[in-house]
C-alpha cells in the first residue's frame, strides 16, 4: 500500500510541478533610469548619474554600482549581495530616489526603479498585421496600435501568468500643431503664449466641495478638447477690431507620428510587434498554452487583423524536458535490463528494479512539496542519479542472496542478516554521493542557487533508492521468493563465469607485480593531464542553434530612420544570398523593463534573428555579413551567442580579457592607457588594445551672448523654445482621445532640421540670424560613459584569447601590477579568463571540500583513519577517466563538466567502501590477508561490476548527441561516464594493492590482527 501510495502522489506532484528551462532565480540587481530628452553623454554623467550615485551608494546592502550614460538616457545598475531582500532593497531605493528626484533638473524624467529577474525575457514575440490595407499607411497603423493596445494586450494580461505585453515598433500618434513664425510675430505672439492657451483649454481639477444647506458637492472645473477640430478652431488671442484670433490662422494641425524610439522589420515589412512575459515563477509551457486559444480567437473575431507568433520558448522547453524524461526513461530501461545478464530468476531483476520507479515518484513528490521546479537542471540530477538508483538495491540483494546460499531455508533470516550486514556501507556509500553537493551552500552566490535544483533532486532520489533498499527491497525478497525455493541467483551465463575467472586471475597478477599497475595509472595520470591543459575552457558547451543573432551598431550619429533602412537592405541581401525568410530585425529601444536589453540598445542599433537550417546557409550568412563590415568598417557587427537563457543567467562575459582604467580624470585615464600599450608590447609583440565605447558623436554646442540678447529684448528661453519646435517639438499637454492619451506638440512651420548656422528667429517683424546672439560649433563627445562606484572608468578590449591567459597569466598579472605601482592609477583586469579563472578556482576547493567530508563519513563509519585513506584513491581514478572521455569526444571543460567531476567524486568511492569494508571483514575473521583479497573480490566482483553497469548504462542516454538541449546533458554524462569505467578499472584492481601494501606495512607495527571465532 505504501508503494501504490508513492506512486499515486508522485503522479500527481509530476503533473503539477511548474515546467522551464533553467531554474528562476530571483537576481539581486536593481535598475535606475532616468530620461532627459536630448541631453548628451557627458551631460547625463555629471548632472543625473553623479547625483543619484551618491544617494543611491548609502542604501544598506549595496555592493557594486555601475551607471551607464548614453545620450538622453542614464542607467545606473545596483548589485546586492545574495540572500539579500529583495523586496526591502527595493523600498529603500524607492525612498532615496522620491528624495532626490526634486534636486535634478526640470527637465528629467521621474527616475524609473526596475527589478531584474529572469520573467523579463519574452517567452513569446507576436507579430499584428492587417491583411485588408495598404500596411504602410498612417492610419493602418494607428488602427492597428490602437486594436493591439486595447484589444490584443489586454486580452492578453488577463490570462493568468502573463504579468506583461510590451510593443515594439508601435506608432504613438500625438497632435502636431506646425506653427508659422512670421505670422505670430506679426501678431506680437509668442511660442509660450500659443502654448499656455492650448493648456488653458485642457485643463482639469478638482477644487474641493460647495456646501448648499444641509447638502454638500463636489466641486470639479475641467476644459477638456473633445475633437481636433476644436483645436483648430481654439481662440489664442483678440485682436485689436476685437477680431478672434484662432489657432487655425498661424498654424496647420494634423495627427501626426511621434518621433519612434524602436523598429520592428520582418523580411523587409514594417510591423507590430508584442513581446510576451511571464509572471515570476509560472510555468512557461502552460502559460503558452493558455495564450493560443486566446490567439485563435481573436483571429475568429477579427478576421482582418493577422497575429502570428514570430518566436516562443515553450516548444524548446517542452522538447527539452520530454528528451530529457525520454533519457531518464531510457537509462532506467539499460539499467534494468543489465540485471538480466547476471540474474536469470526474473523474480530477482524485478525485486531490485522496483526501486527505480519508487525512487523516482517519491522525488518527484518532494520536488513539489519543496517548490523545485522541473527544468533542465533538476531533470539532469535525476537523470544523473538513475544508474545509481539500483546499487544500493543490488549490493543488499547480493548480500542477501549470499546468507540464502549458506541456508536455502531460512529467508527470512537470510533478508535480515544480509540487510543489517550491509546497511552500514550502503548508508556510508549514499552519503558520500551525497555528501559532494553540501560544498554548494559554501560556494553560494549565483552558482550556489543556480544548481540547488540538480543537488537537491539528486540527493532526494539516493535518499529515496536507501530507504527503498534497506526497508522495502527485503520485504519484496521474501514475498517473491517461496521459502526452500532454490534461486538461480548463483546460476551464471558461462560469459560471466569466464570474466569473473578472468578478473580473479588479473588480480592475483597485480598483486604480484604491483609495477605494472601502478605504470599503468601513473600512464593515465599524465595522459589525464594533458587532456586537462589542452581541452577547451569554456562557461558553457557549444550549442547548435537554428537562429544566428546578430547585433549591428551603426555610427553614433545615426538616427532610428538610418537603422531602419539598414536593416531593410541587409534582410533583402541575406535573404537573397542565403535563400532565408522570417528574419526578424528589432531596433532601437524595444523594452524599457529589461535590464540586459537596456544597457545594449541605442537609437543605432539593432538586432537580426536569421533563421537557417543547415551549415550551407550559416555559411552564405556570414559571408553576407563580412562583406557588409568591409564596405563599411566603421560599424559594429556582433555575433551574439545562441544560448541566450544561459548567457543572461550566468552574465559571463564574452571577450577573454579586458582592462578597466579607473581613475578621476578620463583624459589622464586615456594617457596612462597608450603608454601601457606601447610598454607591454616590448614584452608581448602581439599585444593589442581597444576602446570599449570609444565612438564619438557629434553634437551642437550654443553658448548665448548675453549683451545681445539684452539688445534685442530677447529672453534664452524664447531661443530655445523656437529651436525645440524646429526639432522634437514643444510638448504642451496631454489629449484624453477614445482611451488613449495623445501628446499635443508644437513645431515650426521648417519640415526639417535646418542648419544651427543659417538659423534665423523672427523677432519684431525682423529675422535675426542666431550666429548674432549666440555662439555655435559643432563639438564632438563619447557616445557612451562608464562609471563603477562612482568613478569614471575607461574600458579596453584586449586580443588576449583563453589559451594565451592560460600560459601567460602570470606574467600579465605582474606587468599590471608594476604598471599600476609605477604610474599610481588603478587597473582591473576582468573578461570571460577572468572569470573562468574564478569558476574554476571556486569548482577546485568544493572538491577539496568535498573529499574533507567524505572522508570524514568514512572515518565515523570504519572508526578508522586508515581505510578512509585507502578507499580516497579510487577519487583521482575516476578523474582520470572523465578527462580522458572528455578529450576523445571533443568536449571542453565547462561548467557542466566540471559538475561531472564534483558527482564523480562522491560517486567514485562507492565501490571502493563495498570493497575495503570486505576486505577488512574476511582478514579480521580468518587471518590470512591474500585471502582475504582474493575473498572479497570474488564476492564482490559481481555487484560491483553490476552497480558499474547499470550506472553507465543509465548515463548511455545521456552522451548521444540528439535532441533539443543535448549539449548541457552530453556534458555530464560523458565526464561521469568515463570516470566510471576507469574507477570501476582501477578500483578493482589498485584499490586491493594499495589495501595490502597498508596492511603489511601496519603488520610490520602493530602485528596481525587477532581472529575473530565464529
Amino acid at each position: 500500500m505504501i508503494i501504490l501510495a508513492v506512486f499515486i502522489f508522485g503522479g500527481v506532484a509530476l503533473s503539477r510541478l511548474s515546467v522551464n528551462l533553467l531554474p528562476e532565480i530571483n537576481a539581486p540587481v536593481l535598475l535606475v533610469r532616468t530620461q532627459w530628452q536630448g541631453a548628451s553623454a557627458q551631460e547625463v554623467e555629471r548632472t543625473v548619474n553623479q547625483r543619484l550615485e551618491a544617494v543611491l551608494s548609502t542604501i544598506s546592502g549595496v555592493q557594486h554600482i555601475h551607471s551607464i550614460s548614453k545620450q538622453g538616457l542614464s542607467l545606473i545598475s545596483l548589485q546586492f549581495g545574495w540572500g539579500t531582500n529583495m523586496n526591502l532593497a527595493f523600498l529603500n531605493t524607492r525612498e532615496k530616489l522620491d528624495q532626490i528626484q526634486y534636486g535634478l533638473p526640470r527637465q528629467v524624467s521621474r527616475p524609473d526603479l526596475i527589478r531584474s529577474s529572469p520573467s523579463d525575457k519574452p517567452i513569446a514575440v507576436l507579430s499584428v498585421t492587417s491583411t485588408s490595407q495598404n500596411a504602410n499607411s498612417f492610419n493602418t497603423k494607428m488602427e492597428l496600435r490602437q486594436w493591439t493596445n486595447q484589444v490584443l494586450t489586454r486580452r492578453l494580461e488577463q490570462i493568468d501568468g502573463v504579468a506583461q505585453a510590451v510593443m515594439v515598433g508601435a506608432v504613438q500618434p500625438e497632435v502636431q500643431i506646425h506653427f508659422k513664425p512670421n505670422l505670430i510675430d506679426q501678431y506680437g505672439l509668442s511660442i509660450d503664449q500659443i502654448r499656455q492657451a492650448i493648456s488653458n483649454a485642457n485643463y482639469f481639477t478638482s477644487n474641493g466641495q460647495l456646501r448648499d444647506g444641509w447638502y454638500r458637492y463636489s466641486l470639479k472645473i475641467e476644459s477638456r478638447l473633445k475633437s481636433l477640430n476644436e483645436i483648430r478652431t481654439l481662440p489664442i488671442a483678440k485682436l485689436g477690431n476685437s477680431r478672434i484670433l484662432h489657432l487655425n490662422d498661424v498654424a496647420t494641425i494634423k495627427m501626426g507620428q511621434h518621433t519612434p524610439t524602436s523598429f520592428s522589420l520582418l523580411d523587409q515589412q514594417q510591423i507590430l510587434t508584442v513581446l510576451v512575459k511571464k509572471d515570476y515563477g509560472s510555468n512557461t509551457v502552460r502559460v503558452f498554452g493558455k495564450i493560443k486559444p486566446v490567439i485563435t480567437s481573436l483571429k475568429q473575431q477579427y478576421p482582418n487583423i493577422k497575429v502570428q507568433v514570430l518566436t516562443q520558448t515553450a516548444s524548446t522547453i517542452r522538447n527539452t524536458i520530454s528528451n530529457l524524461l525520454q533519457t531518464l526513461l531510457v537509462g532506467g530501461i539499460l539499467a534494468f535490463l543489465i540485471l538480466f545478464i547476471y540474474l536469470r530468476d526474473p523474480r530477482l531483476p524485478l525485486s531490485i528494479g522496483i526501486s527505480i520507479p519508487i525512487s523516482i515518484f517519491l522525488t518527484f513528490l518532494v520536488m513539489y512539496i519543496a517548490n523545485i521546479q522541473l527544468n533542465i537542471i533538476s531533470l539532469s540530477g535525476l537523470t544523473l542519479g538513475i544508474g545509481l538508483l539500483v546499487d544500493n538495491s543490488i549490493v543488499v540483494l547480493d548480500n542477501i542472496q549470499r546468507h540464502r546460499k549458506l541456508n536455502p531455508k531460512k529467508i527470512l533470516l537470510a533478508a535480515d542478516v544480509g540487510t543489517r550486514e550491509v546497511a552500514m556501507a550502503v548508508t556510508a556509500s549514499t552519503l558520500t554521493t551525497i555528501s559532494v553537493f553540501l560544498p554548494l551552500v559554501f560556494l553560494g552566490g549565483f552558482q550556489g542557487v543556480f544548481f540547488r535544483d540538480q543537488a537537491l533532486t539528486l540527493s532526494i532520489s539516493l535518499v529515496a533508492s536507501l530507504i527503498v533498499a534497506i526497508l522495502i527491497l527485503p520485504v519484496l525478497t521474501v514475498r517473491l521468493q517461496k521459502v526452500g525455493s532454490h534461486s538461480n541467483w548463483d546460476r551464471d551465463y558461462t560469459f560471466v563465469v569466464k570474466v569473473q575467472d578472468a578478473y580473479e586471475r588479473g588480480l592475483q597478477y597485480v598483486l604480484h607485480h604491483p609495477m605494472f599497475g601502478i605504470s599503468i595509472f601513473i600512464t593515465g595520470v599524465l595522459l589525464a593531464a594533458a587532456g586537462f591543459i589542452y581541452l577547451p575552457k569554456k562557461v558553457l558547451p557549444n550549442i547548435p542553434s537554428k537562429r544566428m543573432i546578430y547585433r549591428v551598431t551603426l555610427p553614433a550619429n545615426s538616427s532610428l530612420k538610418t537603422s531602419r533602412f539598414t536593416a531593410g537592405q541587409m534582410i533583402a541581401d541575406i535573404d537573397h544570398k542565403a535563400g532565408t525568410q522570417d528574419i526578424l530585425s528589432l531596433g532601437g529601444y524595444t523594452d524599457q523593463t529589461n535590464l540586459a536589453e537596456l544597457s545594449e540598445e541605442s537609437l543605432n542599433r539593432f538586432r537580426l534573428q536569421i533563421p537557417v537550417s543547415n551549415k550551407h546557409q550559416s555559411q552564405e550568412v556570414r559571408s553576407a555579413l563580412a562583406k557588409w563590415m568591409r564596405q563599411h568598417p566603421e560599424w559594429a557587427i556582433t555575433h551574439l551567442q545562441s544560448n541566450t537563457p544561459f548567457q543572461s543567467l550566468l552574465n559571463f562575459d564574452t571577450t577573454p580579457l579586458k582592462l578597466e582604467f579607473v581613475g578621476k580624470n578620463r583624459n589622464h585615464s586615456q594617457q596612462l592607457s597608450q603608454n601601457f600599450s606601447k610598454t607591454i608590447k616590448k614584452e608581448f609583440p602581439d599585444w593589442s588594445m581597444q576602446v570599449i565605447h570609444g565612438k564619438k558623436q557629434q553634437i551642437w554646442s550654443i553658448t548665448f551672448k548675453d549683451g545681445a540678447l539684452l539688445d534685442l529684448g530677447l529672453t534664452q528661453q524664447q531661443i530655445i523654445s523656437y529651436i525645440q519646435s524646429l526639432s522634437a517639438g514643444n510638448e504642451v499637454t496631454e489629449w484624453d482621445h477614445d482611451q488613449d492619451e495623445i501628446q499635443i506638440r508644437l513645431f515650426s512651420k521648417h519640415g526639417s532640421y535646418p542648419q544651427l548656422a543659417n538659423l534665423t528667429f523672427p523677432s519684431n517683424g525682423r529675422m535675426i540670424p542666431l550666429h548674432n546672439i549666440a555662439t555655435i560649433k559643432k563639438i564632438s563627445q563619447p557616445e557612451e560613459l562608464s562609471r563603477q562606484n562612482q568613478t569614471p572608468v575607461l574600458a579596453y578590449t584586449t586580443n588576449v584569447s583563453l589559451v594565451n591567459w592560460w600560459w601567460h597569466r602570470k606574467e600579465y598579472k605582474a606587468f599590471i601590477q608594476r604598471f599600476i605601482h609605477n604610474n599610481g592609477i588603478r587597473i582591473i583586469p576582468s573578461g570571460l579568463a577572468l572569470q573562468l579563472q574564478q569558476l574554476f578556482t571556486h569548482l577546485g576547493w568544493l572538491l577539496l571540500l568535498s573529499v574533507v567530508i567524505i572522508f570524514i563519513i568514512l572515518a565515523s563509519q570504519f572508526e578508522s583513519l586508515l581505510y578512509p585513506f585507502i578507499i580516497l584513491f579510487s577519487i583521482p581514478f575516476a578523474w582520470i577517466g572523465s578527462i580522458l572521455l572528455l578529450w576523445i569526444f571533443g568536449l571542453s571543460i565547462n561548467i557542466f563538466s566540471f559538475l561531472g567531476l564534483l558527482v564523480l567524486t562522491g560517486i567514485a568511492v562507492n565501490d571502493a567502501i563495498l570493497k575495503v569494508d570486505f576486505m577488512k571483514r574476511y582478514y579480521e575473521e580468518f587471518g590470512n590477508l591474500q585471502d582475504a583479497i582474493a575473498k572479497a573480490g570474488e564476492h564482490r566482483f559481481r555487484s560491483v561490476v553490476m552497480t558499474t553497469l547499470t550506472t553507465i548504462l543509465g548515463l548511455l542516454p545521456m552522451t548521444i548527441p540528439w535532441g533539443a538541449g543535448y549539449a548541457y546533458r552530453q556534458s555530464l554524462g560523458v565526464s561521469l561516464m568515463g570516470g566510471m569505467i576507469s574507477s570501476t578499472l582501477l578500483t578493482l584492481f589498485l584499490i586491493p594493492l594499495i589495501f595490502l601494501w597498508v596492511q603489511r606495512f601496519r603488520e610490520k607495527l602493530f602485528g596481525k590482527p587477532e581472529v575473530i571465532d565464529e
